[in-house]
């Protein structure tokens, strides 16, 4: 019971101490500039001695969205009212420095579902190996499935080694040209080899499951997947269409996985954004009695995650209406 009063005690003064007025921050220092590993807890903890100021420290940023999000290079003042001439503490010794010394970091999109977006490819079967049957034998597999694959010795594979495990579509045409551009992968998982039986043969586990795994799943080394990337404007115009969508969906919207037909022979880079317009249309001037090209609208943005030969993935970040296949696209620059 004491030990629950004198609790009780410490987290209300730390209360009342984060929300009453900030003590003068110790050496004098104005503003700090965050470094890798600092948090507004560790930042309150070392310039005024109590780590429960970090509510107070937050209040005078009002420019931190969220408190559990900040990033080498911000620019974090320690006082309510900032100086015509900050000064940042650096260790070993302290320098002045401006805030237009200081260069923000550069914008960045996040992803949490990184790894499950696809891609398009020229080639059918670009895989190493298959699925061949599962312990005990079943239709559908998921995470945990002991499963057996013909990857092997021969192959370069070894125990802990990771793959993608993923199938193609039906060949993507062009929904303007109509022409074939390669084909749809779809990720369905992951898995890891847990014995190697022969140079075309092993064990795995199944580790994650997106979609419905059957025997016959085509397998591929795994590589880092995309969770976030830096936002980077074009160096060149580059146009294209939507060609199709990770869903199959004809109308798409926020938040949904596209496929352009820009890639890396167009200089795409991951990090590129892309705006969306509805197609030029034409229309009857009835005094000039002739038609007339009215231009396509803006109706949103895509973010390309990653980039192929002739194609990128995205995911459509802004969108004003529903995104139809065939809709043009232009890069930003």
């Amino acid at each position: 019971m004491f030990a629950r009063t004198l609790l009780a005690v410490f987290l209300l003064t730390g209360i009342a101490l984060a929300q009453g007025s900030l003590p003068p921050p110790k050496d004098g220092t104005t503003i700090y500039v965050v470094e890798p590993g600092d948090s507004l807890w560790k930042i309150s903890g070392r310039f005024f001695g109590n780590p429960l100021f970090w509510p107070r420290l937050w209040e005078i940023n009002p420019y931190i969205d969220n408190p559990n999000r900040i990033y080498p290079g911000d620019v974090i003042a320690l006082r309510p009212e900032q100086p015509d001439i900050p000064v940042v503490k650096v260790e070993p010794k302290a320098h002045k420095v401006s805030f237009e010394d200081i260069e923000p970091p550069p914008p960045v999109y996040y992803y949490s579902r990184g790894g499950t977006e696809g891609f398009i490819t020229p080639g059918e079967w670009e895989h190493m190996g298959t699925i061949l049957t599962s312990e005990p034998p079943k239709i559908l597999l998921g995470t945990g499935d002991i499963v057996f694959t013909n990857v092997g010795s021969k192959n370069g594979a070894g125990v802990g080694d990771k793959f993608t495990i993923f199938r193609t579509s039906k060949p993507v045409l062009h929904p303007i040209t109509g022409q074939r551009i390669g084909y749809k992968v779809q990720i369905e998982g992951e898995l890891e080899i847990l014995e190697i039986l022969g140079k075309r043969k092993s064990t795995a586990v199944i580790t994650s499951s997106y979609l419905e795994i059957t025997r016959g799943a085509k397998i591929k080394p795994q590589v880092p997947f995309v969770k976030e990337v830096i936002l980077r404007k074009g160096t060149q115009r580059v146009d294209g269409f939507i060609v199709t969508t990770k869903n199959n969906t004809e109308l798409s919207g926020k938040g949904d996985i596209v496929y352009i037909d820009a890639g890396e022979v167009n200089n795409v880079v991951p990090g590129n954004v892309f705006s969306i317009y509805t197609q030029p249309r034409k229309a009857r001037d009835p005094d000039a009695h002739k038609d007339v090209i009215i231009p396509g609208s803006l109706i949103g943005k895509i973010v390309v995650l990653e980039v192929k030969e002739g194609c990128s993935t995205g995911i459509i970040t802004e969108s004003s209406r529903q995104i139809e296949l065939g809709d043009y696209v232009s890069l930003d620059i």
